[in-house]
């Protein structure tokens, strides 16, 4: 020991079991993280001033040369940074982000943007490649991703935004539990919104507790269908639900004064395909119908400031928790935790990069309040303690009801 030092603790070689050995205190006299020659480190400890006799010196490197030797060679691997063991796997890999819808879909345009930006964040700098696996909206790529697909981080996919909620619904296709999905997170938040055509005999909810507004909508158990009944429900609303149109079908027969009003569908996207109807006021924004404020619109209606009831906000928000997930991505359960870690992190730097962002701005693609998977999985946890009566109520809405319609004819031109 050097004169006027003070012992330290025992130096330990954290490894595993059967090689774990610890030094004799020392006054460690460098930085953690670099490696002390042999001789700069005391072979015993002994009194202050002159130290041991030269007897007890040589006594204590018989005893000590052994453990002190393999400590400096081993600390060269236990104390000096390194390429940490998910930058070594991913170095050279190929990652398939599987999409859950075809090609040209708004899911497949969003993972393909996403690919384009996610690789250079991920140390070892893999390459990702996007594959389709359409099926039941999702359905097959979820069951495919969480008993099938490769569990050591080389499989990722995006599935439907409402598909971790199937279980709730007892779907009996579903092969998977969403509490054991690896959530890597969302690229955005939708906030879903009630609009009616400028010229429709109703332009505010008041309004449309009097006046009967035809709202047209996909398939029954759609959003469109959805909201519109849970409104006339709750508020007392006199929404007439006509299905049987498409997505964009929707849009174009409100345009040709066929429908008036469109209930559901993400208000950013509208503003996306149809720029010019918020511009020059040609639809009016009855109400946002989401779980949380627009970022964009605080001032804006909001169903909540409508919907009062307990029990209807539970249902509710039950109803639009899809949108809470916007457009997540998962991995396989199983996947190792430092590989899982790294994946996540690294989504979380894409969706945050600024160039993401102004490619995604150049496709005129929302991506509002993106989740980390932490916060995706908290969510979907909280879901699955949803009461059975919330649920069965839910369903209810997926309905039809006395008095809608269905369309005969779709429009006759759909914009793309």
């Amino acid at each position: 020991m050097r004169s006027g030092g003070l012992p330290g603790p025992p130096f330990c070689c954290q490894l595993p079991p059967f090689m774990s050995f610890c030094l004799p205190p020392v006054r460690l006299v460098r930085p953690c993280g670099t490696v002390l020659p042999l001789h700069a480190l005391p072979l015993a400890q002994g009194g202050g001033g002159g130290g041991p006799r030269r007897e007890n010196r040589e006594v204590s490197m018989k005893r000590t040369t052994g453990p002190l030797a393999a400590a400096v060679a081993l600390s060269t691997l236990v104390l000096t940074p390194g390429a940490s063991g998910a930058e070594e796997f991913y170095k050279d890999k190929t990652i398939t982000l599987y999409v859950g819808y075809s090609a040209g879909s708004n899911y497949d345009a969003a993972s393909r943007l996403l690919a384009r930006h996610y690789d250079r964040h991920i140390p070892g700098n893999p390459s990702i490649v996007v594959k389709n696996m359409p099926g039941s909206s999702s359905l097959k790529l979820a069951n495919y991703l969480y008993n099938v697909a490769p569990k050591d981080g080389v499989a990722i996919g995006s599935i439907r935004n409402g598909m971790a909620l199937e279980p709730l619904y007892g779907n009996k296709a579903v092969r998977f539990d969403p509490l054991k999905f690896n959530w890597l997170g969302s690229m955005a938040r939708i906030h879903g919104s009630c609009v009616a055509w400028h010229t429709a005999p109703a332009t505010s909810l008041e309004e449309l507790k009097k006046v009967k507004v035809i709202a047209g909508a996909i398939g029954t158990t759609a959003s469109l269908a959805m909201y519109p009944r849970a409104l006339n429900d709750m508020l007392g609303t006199k929404f007439k639900v006509v299905v049987g149109y498409t997505g964009t079908g929707t849009l174009l027969a409100m345009e040709q004064g066929e429908t008036q009003a469109r209930c559901g569908g993400d208000w950013d996207a509208l503003q996306a395909v149809r720029p010019d109807w918020v511009r020059d006021r040609k639809i009016v924004l009855l109400t946002l119908m989401s779980n949380s404020r627009h970022p964009d619109l605080p001032d804006a209606p909001w169903v909540f400031d409508h919907v009062k009831k307990k029990e209807d906000v539970a249902v509710l928000r039950l109803i639009f928790a899809s949108q809470d997930f916007g457009r997540p991505y998962v991995a396989p359960p199983g996947v190792p935790a430092d590989r899982l870690k790294t994946l996540r992190r690294a989504f979380d730097a894409a969706v945050n990069d600024p160039k993401l962002k102004e490619d995604g701005a150049r496709m005129k693609m929302a991506l509002i309040g993106p989740m980390t998977g932490e916060e995706v999985l908290a969510s979907v946890t909280g879901y699955m303690k949803t009461p059975q009566s919330v649920i069965d109520r839910v369903t209810t809405f997926q309905k039809a009801r006395a008095g809608e319609g269905k369309v005969e004819k779709k429009a006759k031109k759909e914009k793309k």
